[in-house]
């Protein structure tokens, strides 16, 4: 009996090593996530964010939170463009956005007054100041 027991515990104690080994594996996914605010610098709450892959055309849309903040997860590595929309305020545009796997991109924009039909693109010449990238080593909040 203690021989089958010891048996036992050494098997489930192979088994529990076997399955960590999964959860310390690298993501294969990219996140853009970033604030949306007015030209005071106030949140704005659910403002429209469409992120499109810009050689899959294939897109996600979400909305900002009640903080101005939004997040898209779970992006395959590529070259994306994001676009913000809020009510009164001109839409704002970023392109040539690169996602990594394991890795967070932080894009932030400040919304100018006017119609929706109305766009304020930001070229890859102004990215810098507004395009921060972030390593993530764990799960987004």
């Amino acid at each position: 009996m203690k021989k089958s027991l010891l048996a036992v515990v050494a098997t489930l104690a192979l088994l529990c090593g076997g399955l960590t080994s999964e959860a310390f594996a690298q993501a294969v996914y990219g996140s853009i996530l970033g604030t949306v605010s007015d030209p005071s610098g106030a949140a704005v709450p659910n403002a429209k964010v469409t992120v499109t892959s810009q050689t899959k055309n294939t897109s996600v849309e979400t909305t900002t939170n009640e903080s101005g903040n939004y997040s898209v997860t779970h992006l395959i590595p590529d070259v994306y463009s994001v676009r913000a929309e809020g009510q009164g305020f001109k839409a704002l545009e970023f392109k040539d956005i690169p996602v990594s796997a394991d890795t967070g991109v932080r894009v932030d924009g400040q919304f100018q007054v006017g119609g929706s039909s109305e766009t304020v693109e930001v070229t890859s010449e102004a990215l810098p100041a507004k395009l921060n990238v972030t390593l993530a080593l764990g799960c987004f909040a």
